[in-house]
């Protein structure tokens, strides 16, 4: 049986940031509708015991998608795992033709609320204190990770000592966390968090105050 292809979509990340579809691409799709949609994957991992099929598809170099670990094989999670440079306005994955929006790999957390992307209360800002030192955007739809990397961390901890105010602390973990970890689309973003148990959430507008306080940090 021949499998059809779109010859090609538009999509765009806005959209995505808001709603969790990537366009035609949506969870709760079949794993065969997105073989049809968008072609084999570049990589794959084993389901193993769990699954009998590869339930982690990658289409290099923005894209990740999971599925259920049983039949039909659902679309569970969408991921993109890298942003685009600042001089790009379009990429492609596979056959989808994906407007940046100015969307790039140089923003931080606090560059995405001030955006105005979400509406005034639909985003939720966590910051882990726990073994995943991480913060991170919650929304219905979707969820921004952002990890500093063991240099970062060791500057943040060293200026610590000083005793920074909670402020100035989080300022700077702003600053410092560079490490994208991805946009992910799921059915409960908060849920996706691990551990569950060491997070501080904020309001988009307490998170933009507190790093507000950035131009009074020495770097």
């Amino acid at each position: 049986m021949s499998v059809r292809h779109l010859k090609s979509a538009a999509v765009s990340l806005l959209p995505f940031l808001r709603t969790g579809e990537f366009g035609p691409l949506t969870r709760g799709m079949t794993m065969r509708e997105v073989s049809e949609l968008l072609g084999p994957p570049d990589w794959w991992m084993d389901g193993g015991s769990e699954a009998p099929v590869p339930r982690l598809w990658g289409y290099r170099p923005f894209l990740e998608i999971l599925f259920d670990p049983e039949p039909p094989y659902l679309l569970r999670t969408i991921k993109v795992s890298r942003l685009p440079p600042p001089d790009k306005k379009y990429i492609h994955i596979a056959c989808l033709r994906v407007a940046t929006d100015g969307i790039h790999d140089q923003m931080r957390l606090s560059d995405f609320l001030r955006r105005d992307i979400w509406g005034r209360g639909d985003a939720v800002v966590g910051s882990c204190a726990g073994w995943n030192p991480v913060i991170d955007i919650c929304t219905g739809n979707t969820r921004l990770v952002w990890s500093a990397s063991v240099e970062s961390e060791e500057i943040l901890a060293r200026q610590s000592e000083g005793g920074l105010s909670k402020a100035a602390y989080m300022a700077r973990r702003d600053q410092l966390s560079d490490g994208f970890f991805g946009i992910y689309s799921a059915v409960s973003p908060e849920l996706d968090r691990t551990p569950q148990d060491t997070w501080e959430n904020f309001s988009a507008d307490q998170y933009l105050v507190l790093v507000g306080d950035i131009e009074n940090i020495t770097k």
